[in-house]
Formats: structure tokens, sequence, C-alpha cells
């Protein structure tokens, strides 16, 4: 089973392909028929065919899990915490961990961790002359 991505349905397909997905399948895993019978699936009859087909495109002859339509949001979640968090700044923030808190419904400490992670991965350099 390799990595399934539904920002990437989403941003080929649009956001009701995605929440027909997460409706339909969200947290089951599926198998993905191959794209010369996608379209008569009964996968494609739940999906739609233009879901079947992509994913077909991509994953034919696997079995996909997809993320439940709660695990979608509380990604999403997580990710638009990230945004604020590196948008307030990570060495001199704009905004108080108080306030950022607040708005997202976290606490002060989860803000204060998720921003100490972001420095974490921004710290570590980056292969500018991989092979070199």
């Amino acid at each position: 089973m390799t990595g399934f991505s539904i920002d990437e349905l989403e941003r080929d397909l649009g956001q009701a392909a995605k929440l027909r997905l997460l409706a339909n399948a969200g947290g089951q895993t599926r198998y993905v028929p191959s794209p010369e019978t996608a379209v008569d699936s009964a996968l494609a009859r739940e999906l739609g065919a233009d879901v079947v087909h992509w994913l077909a495109a991509r994953h034919s002859g696997e079995h996909i899990t997809f993320p439940s339509p709660w695990g979608a949001e509380r990604e999403n979640r997580a990710n638009r915490l990230r945004a604020a968090v590196l948008d307030a700044g990570l060495t001199n923030p704009v905004r108080s961990a108080n306030h950022i808190a607040k708005e997202f419904g976290v606490t002060e400490r989860r803000v204060r961790e998720v921003r100490r992670e972001l420095r974490s991965e921004t710290s570590e350099p980056l292969p500018l002359f991989k092979g070199l």
C-alpha cells in the first residue's frame, strides 16, 4: 500500500470529489481497480467515475485506506495551526502563543511545542549540492 494524498485528489478534482470520497469511503480500506475496469466498478458507483479514474491512474491494483472525515479535519486543523505559528514567526513572534492558542482552541503549551517542532525542522541544513 503506497501513500494516498487526499490533498492531491482535492487539488486535481476539487472539493466536491474529496467530500464525496470522505462521505462514502472515509476510514475504510478499498481495492482500487485497474483503469480498464474502473469506470464500471462498484467503487465508481460510490465515489464517481472521476474519482475512481484518478485513483486507478495512481493506485491500480492496490488496497488504499482512505482517511476518515474526522481524521481529515483534524489534519487540516493541525496544518492551519502550523501555518499560524509560522506566520507569527518562529524566533521573534509577532503574535503570542496565548493568542494563537485561543484562536485554535488549543493550549499555549501546544503552540510552544509546535513552534519548537517547526524550529527544529527548519534548523536542519538543506542539501544544496547533493551528491558533490
